[in-house]
């Protein structure tokens, strides 16, 4: 069902990106995405097995706002060609809407949902994590090979958040914001239209990919039993209450 996908993001999106149709193409694409996470997911799962659970929101909040302040430090270490796009109510209000709204909750319910829980299911979490995150990787194909790379990362550290909150909608919180702030901040979301760019800040650059590095160490080592943390939380399901 998903294979429709494939020439959306390796042609379609490049060949109507800058034109009237680039943000109606996008749309129709996520809106297609969410239909079959849907229909595939609920066939085996109820929403909260997909992550739309409380469980871990302060966790995935806390741990996500920690990778917010280290990707932005990284952006503001960098000297930048050219500046940012000039913000306006109305650009922020549609950012917000479909970064939150579409690309937020569709691809963490496609990644950290409906993919983690099948792999999960088949071979434990360790899988869960590094397929997911991989398919996340692949998902950005279209848009170069660093930023597969990047998708990779960011997938398993979302992913090892995923493990350890056991729910998904602090991840879209974090997802929509993440993107927002960069939208807000970066030239252009292209990688390829940002050239060099040359680092001026040197130390922001070590203490914000030190942020970074220190959430997955955290989540692997130091935070508490999962187990215990669910043992206090009441932990209803978001659609399944009652």
């Amino acid at each position: 069902m998903f294979l429709p996908g494939i020439p959306a993001l390796l042609w379609l999106w490049p060949n109507v990106e800058g034109t009237a149709w680039y943000m109606p193409v996008q749309v129709a694409v996520y809106l297609y995405f969410l239909a079959g996470c849907l229909i595939i997911g609920l066939r085996r799962w109820n929403l909260s097995q997909l992550g739309l659970n409380r469980k871990g929101l302060g966790l995935s909040l806390a741990c996500g706002l920690v990778l917010l302040v280290g990707r932005t430090l990284v952006i503001l270490a960098i000297d930048w060609p050219i500046g940012p796009t000039p913000l306006t109510l109305g650009g922020l209000a549609g950012d917000i809407v479909f970064l939150f709204g579409l690309v937020g909750l569709i691809e963490e319910l496609l990644f950290r949902g409906v993919i983690y829980r099948a792999l999960d299911e088949w071979h434990g979490t360790r899988l869960a994590i590094w397929g997911s995150s991989l398919a996340f990787g692949l998902y950005h194909m279209g848009q170069g090979p660093l930023v597969v790379l990047a998708g990779f990362i960011i997938g398993l550290i979302f992913g090892a958040i995923r493990w350890r909150a056991g729910g998904i909608v602090g991840l879209i919180l974090v997802h929509g914001l993440i993107d927002v702030t960069a939208k807000a901040m970066l030239p252009t979301m292209s990688i390829q239209e940002l050239g060099r760019p040359q680092v001026g800040h040197p130390i922001l650059v070590v203490l914000g990919y030190g942020l970074i590095v220190a959430v997955p160490l955290y989540l692997w080592r130091l935070h508490p039993s999962i187990e215990r943390m669910r043992a206090r939380e009441p932990g209803d399901s978001l659609a399944d209450r009652g």
